[in-house]
């Protein structure tokens, strides 16, 4: 029989906080892989990079935004949440990844407030209801007053089943008291070009893709589920301005680590993508966009997961949305 004394194990632990401590002084001492998992050029792209560049020049090792996409962003996530804990790979992750494909994939493989250790919110952005020009939507006002005279006629398009077009759509019917038809498609580019078309009525879409189809007449911006009106499209008006709270739904990014990552880690990486978050260049690139950098500490992101997985748990419930 093996004894522990108590002095043996005051030892041990300290032994472990000491070789922690040394592991967090030379991080990093390798190569960092940050996993954006979506598809390389979206929208979340650039700053995700931008922030990469920053960490690699103060932090002295290549941080490398690599793309592994699939099943609603769950893959990348489930291969970050099965990393090892010392902040060599960490997620780029977005509201989809860290609020609400875990409610949606049923098999998600991970969970956003046990498997990841929060660093930084990055960014937000609103997302505009839209429709095509030909539709004789000129307001919110308009599509209700339509909705309600023919229940289920008019037609949203979504990113796919579960994904935050859907979910915000869901919600603009239940506060309005409409009955819409969803119609997912495979991504938000062939989702806006059958809304150009006139395939379907209406879309949330972010903010950067909905103005060069404003700017071109090809599309009417019908309100933003922003905080605040839009810079983009400052005569757009916000969900709350029309009276409808519920919306004020955003689509924000941020970066995790593995469960388990050092604090000190954490603290150096939120150090710096805060840094990054205030550099002209960067604010410059976010504006361009329609984003707004967010930052803070990563009890801030814990929070947001925690209020946001409630309210997007809820909606999805509620819907009895699955992409299974």
């Amino acid at each position: 029989m093996v004894t522990i004394t108590r002095r043996g194990l005051g030892a041990g632990m300290a032994a472990l906080v000491l070789a922690r401590g040394a592991q967090a002084a030379a991080y990093p001492d390798r190569p960092v892989t940050i996993i954006s998992p979506f598809a390389a050029g979206g929208q979340s792209d650039p700053l995700g990079r931008a922030v990469a560049l920053h960490l690699q020049r103060k932090l002295g090792q290549p941080f490398v935004l690599e793309n592994r996409t699939g099943a609603g962003s769950t893959i990348g996530a489930q291969y970050v949440a099965r990393a090892a804990a010392d902040g060599h790979t960490l997620l780029f992750g977005t509201t989809s990844t860290f609020v609400i494909a875990p409610f949606v994939y049923g098999n998600a493989g991970y969970d956003p407030a046990a498997s990841f250790a929060p660093v930084a919110v990055a960014s937000e952005g609103p997302m505009v209801l839209t429709t095509h020009a030909r539709s004789g939507y000129a307001s919110v006002a308009d599509v209700v007053a339509a909705a309600k005279r023919s229940p289920g006629r008019i037609t949203y398009a979504s990113a796919g089943s579960g994904s935050l077009p859907h979910l915000l759509g869901e919600v603009f019917a239940r506060v309005t008291g409409t009955e819409l038809t969803h119609v997912p498609y495979r991504g938000g580019a062939p989702a806006m070009n059958d809304l150009i078309g006139g395939q379907v009525d209406l879309f949330f879409e972010a903010v950067a893709n909905v103005v060069p189809h404003v700017e071109s007449g090809r599309a009417v911006a019908l309100m933003s589920t922003g905080p605040a009106r839009s810079p983009l499209l400052p005569t757009v008006p916000t969900a709350a301005e029309l009276g409808h709270r519920d919306l004020t739904l955003t689509s924000w990014t941020g970066f995790a680590a593995p469960a388990g990552t050092p604090a000190p880690i954490v603290e150096s990486l939120n150090q710096g993508i805060n840094e990054a978050l205030r550099l002209p260049e960067v604010v410059a690139l976010m504006e361009r966009i329609g984003i707004s950098g967010i930052g803070g500490g990563a009890a801030d992101m814990a929070g947001r997961i925690a209020r946001e997985s409630a309210i997007y748990k809820g909606i999805i419930t509620a819907a009895k949305i699955s992409a299974e």
